[in-house]
């Protein structure tokens, strides 16, 4: 927990050169976002690994998909995300099948109760970012905080091919 103290003397704190580094505040936001996010979800009981809700949307929106989409997607090492699936198995909120083409892969699908799950947390994770961006910035920041990011994203992605 954060004293008036400590708070009183990290404003006096001179960042230097992290004052300049986007990296930096992008991880300072990762991690306000995170611990304001699991604040909302200790209801659902669902906590896990990073990933985890983003694997479980992307399971619920795509049918089929396989752990190496997903790990190539995120940007996460595959043996991660293997793991994060694991944990959604366990939970019997995704199941595993053998694929049609390929019978060493393994297509991933939800469950009703993982389908269930990744409605609410739809909703949950809207409410969650509009609560915590709308006293850090106007709607018309968010969204262009929003496109810069996205292209980001993408243009990562196409060079990472």
């Amino acid at each position: 927990m954060r004293t008036r103290k400590s708070q009183e003397l990290a404003a006096q704190v001179d960042l230097g050169v992290l004052d300049g580094l986007l990296s930096f505040y992008v991880r300072v936001f990762e991690i306000a976002v995170s611990r304001h996010l699991d604040d909302r979800l200790a209801p659902l009981g669902f906590t896990g690994r990073k990933g985890t809700i983003s694997s479980l949307l992307l399971i619920a929106r795509h049918g089929g998909i396989r752990a190496t989409t997903i790990a190539t997607l995120l940007g996460i090492d595959k043996s991660i995300t293997v793991k994060t699936v694991d944990e959604l198995q366990h939970k019997k909120l995704v199941s595993r099948r053998s694929a049609v083409d390929d019978k060493r892969a393994q297509e991933l699908f939800v469950t009703q109760k993982g389908a269930d799950l990744a409605d609410k947390l739809e909703k949950l994770i809207v409410a969650h970012s509009d609560e915590f961006f709308a006293n850090l910035m106007t709607r018309e920041e968010h969204d262009i905080v929003v496109d810069i990011f996205r292209r980001a994203f993408n243009r990562l992605r196409e060079v990472e091919q």
